[in-house]
C-alpha cells in the first residue's frame, strides 16, 4: 500500500521551504510502517546549498516535533534535484544556460542542444551544428514544453 503524506506534514514541509527561501519541488515517501524516509527535493534559481538543506531539515524537525507522524520517520533527506531529473519549472533551467538540454515538446518531438535562454515564457535551444546544414536557434514557448532536463555530457 502506498503511503500518503498527511496534509499537516505537507504544510510543515512547505512552510519550512518558504522560510528557507527555496522552492519545494517534490516529496517522495520511501519505506513502510515506522521506518519511513521522506525525500524532500528543493531548488532555487541560484542552486541549492548545504545551508538551504540544513535550514529546511531543521524547519521540518521543529514543525513536526512531538507529532505522531514524526515518530514514524526514520529520516528526512533534503536534497536538490538530481543531475538528469526533469525540471518541474522552467526557472530551474536558468542556472544551466550554456549546458546541453533535452526538451520534449507537447507534440511529442524532442529537441537536444545548448540552452541559450530560459524564461517563464519559454526556452531557446541551439541544436547541434553540422558543417553541411547549419541549424537555427529554436524558441519553444512555455506551453509547448512537456518535459525538459539537463544532459550530462562527457
Amino acid at each position: 500500500m502506498k503511503e500518503i503524506l498527511p496534509e499537516h506534514v505537507r504544510m510543515a514541509i512547505a512552510e519550512s521551504c518558504d522560510a528557507a527561501g527555496v522552492a519545494l519541488i517534490d516529496v517522495v515517501i520511501r519505506g513502510q510502517a515506522r521506518q519511513l524516509v521522506l525525500d524532500v527535493i528543493i531548488d532555487t534559481v541560484e542552486g541549492v546549498t548545504h545551508d538551504h538543506c540544513r535550514s529546511v531539515s531543521r524547519g521540518i524537525d521543529e514543525r513536526l516535533e512531538g507529532n505522531e507522524y514524526a515518530g514514524r520517520l526514520r529520516t528526512v533527506e533534503v536534497t536538490s534535484p538530481g543531475a538528469e531529473t526533469p525540471v518541474k519549472h522552467l526557472w530551474q533551467l536558468r542556472k544551466h544556460i550554456g549546458r546541453w538540454v533535452r526538451v520534449k515538446r507537447t507534440d511529442a518531438t524532442t529537441i537536444e542542444g545548448v540552452l541559450e535562454r530560459a524564461g517563464d515564457d519559454g526556452l531557446d535551444v541551439q541544436p547541434k551544428q553540422t558543417k553541411k546544414e547549419p541549424k537555427p536557434l529554436i524558441s519553444i514557448p512555455a506551453d509547448e514544453v512537456a518535459e525538459a532536463m539537463v544532459m550530462i555530457m562527457f
